[in-house]
């Protein structure tokens, strides 16, 4: 029996294949005469149009929606197969016709993955930071292997951290941030000016120009490049996050509360009930060596309080954030999470970062005790209540918690209660630039717009 499917799909590539070779032809015209074939542009684009529903077919629909919300376009001088700029309310993605259509079709969705990585690592805005201390080429080596090592399928002309490794004779790792990079290549090539030269002499790719076209793009902190931003990740997510991008998250979101820590300490005191066990017999029926006895099971119930009233800030609910990514990977069971001002606004439960909901609307100011309030009536008598706000509630809560014990987490000055019930945490942030979606304005859009 002839498979359909698999004639469709065929059929497709064959297509795709097609206007790939025809182009090809044009260019070939275009590189011997000088002259370009009328309807060429369209038919490029035509192209990527072709390959981006390739792409949403073949589960890459994040950076086809992603690319798809862009202004693309020509041009021949690229030094590179593609590059991107911000330019207030619009991402150009670039494309250089001749050395793009020479890539193989999962070779040319690479190079697209590789610049949207480039955008959602922040490094327009932190090349230029890095380019007043180091060399250029260090920085454009950095920024390529800190998103290649993410990326399958890269055209055999990009470097790889392995590549960089045996050229400078180094020992890099995966999942170091851009800055820590930068610092040890720029160091090898001051070494090593004989390596320099063999790679700029190769032909291939000028990794010096790669990102010439960067200097183009408008600051990120701008409310027009911040908003566009936001609209672009928030349409290329809308059917989730791939896998990757999940990974530099949960890699670069790091919390500063030893959350492992304070478990361990809160597993000693709060028993939850009890597990089976094959180190015990069975109590009731002591004889019966198959039925397993039990032990109490020290895993702690917790109840995570969100702040979101308005006085709470996108620098502090960000710092939030980042702590309850780290906490629900220091904790393997579920997670209630309750959003708060003067009153408890929802309850539901995660038990990973994917189950975590767009937090609500900010609303009016704060009240602690409704919280207290909803665990006595919800009769979470054993749970460990987090609670994270900025501090400014009332100076009493009015009747005395019931529950094992709190733990308060407050970014700002002070708490307001005089008498806490329980362990007072303060976040001091930090002013080093973090690796992934360091600005608030992306981690939203990535993270399913938690911070509104």
């Amino acid at each position: 029996m002839v498979d359909l499917n698999f004639n469709k799909e065929f059929k497709e590539i064959d297509l795709l294949m097609k206007k790939r070779r025809a182009l090809l032809l044009d260019l070939q015209v275009y590189m011997e005469q000088g002259t370009l074939k009328k309807g060429f542009s369209r038919g490029f684009f035509q192209y990527l149009n072709e390959l981006s529903f390739k792409m949403l077919q073949g589960g890459e629909d994040y950076y086809a929606l992603f690319l798809g919300d862009t202004l693309r376009e020509i041009d021949f001088n690229l030094p590179f197969p593609t590059a991107t700029l911000l330019k207030g309310s619009k991402i150009h993605f670039l494309f250089n016709p001749v050395t793009f259509l020479f890539l193989e079709e999962r070779e040319a969705v690479a190079m697209i993955k590789h610049e949207i990585l480039h955008i959602l690592l922040k490094h327009h805005g932190r090349e230029r930071i890095l380019k007043n201390t180091y060399r250029k080429l260090a920085i454009n080596l950095a920024m390529d292997i800190a998103v290649n090592q993410y990326i399958n399928h890269l055209p055999s002309f990009v470097e790889r951290i392995s590549s960089v490794n045996m050229r400078f004779d180094l020992n890099l790792k995966t999942n170091e941030t851009l800055e820590f990079y930068t610092e040890e290549i720029h160091q090898a090539i001051l070494a090593q000016p004989k390596a320099v030269e063999e790679l700029l002499d190769q032909g291939k790719v000028n990794y010096e120009e790669v990102h010439d076209r960067w200097v183009e793009s408008e600051e990120e902190d701008s409310d027009e490049v911040q908003d566009k931003l936001k609209s672009t990740l928030l349409l290329a997510g809308r059917n989730g996050i791939p896998d990757e991008i999940l990974r530099i998250v949960r890699g670069q979101l790091k919390g500063d509360i030893p959350w492992t820590a304070v478990l361990k300490k809160a597993m000693r005191t709060l028993p939850k009930g009890k597990k089976k066990t094959v180190t015990r017999v069975n109590r009731r029926q002591p004889e019966r060596l198959d039925l397993r006895g039990e032990l109490r099971n020290h895993v702690p119930d917790i109840t995570v309080a969100i702040d979101i009233s308005g006085s709470i800030g996108d620098a502090s609910m960000n710092e939030f954030l980042k702590e309850i990514l780290t906490l629900s990977r220091a904790y393997s069971e579920s997670i209630r999470i309750l959003e708060c001002d003067n009153e408890v606004r929802r309850d539901y439960k995660i038990r990973s970062l994917q189950d975590m909901k767009p937090l609500l609307k900010r609303r009016g100011g704060t009240k602690f005790a409704p919280v207290f309030e909803y665990i006595r009536q919800e009769n979470l008598r054993q749970t460990l209540l987090i609670y994270f706000t900025d501090g400014l509630g009332e100076e009493k809560l009015g009747l005395r918690p019931m529950h094992h014990k709190t733990i308060w987490v407050v970014k700002g000055e002070r708490l307001s209660l005089k008498e806490p019930h329980g362990e007072v945490v303060y976040l001091k942030g930090k002013k080093e630039v973090q690796e992934a979606v360091s600005g608030i304005q992306v981690m939203r859009a990535l993270l399913h717009d938690w911070a509104r």
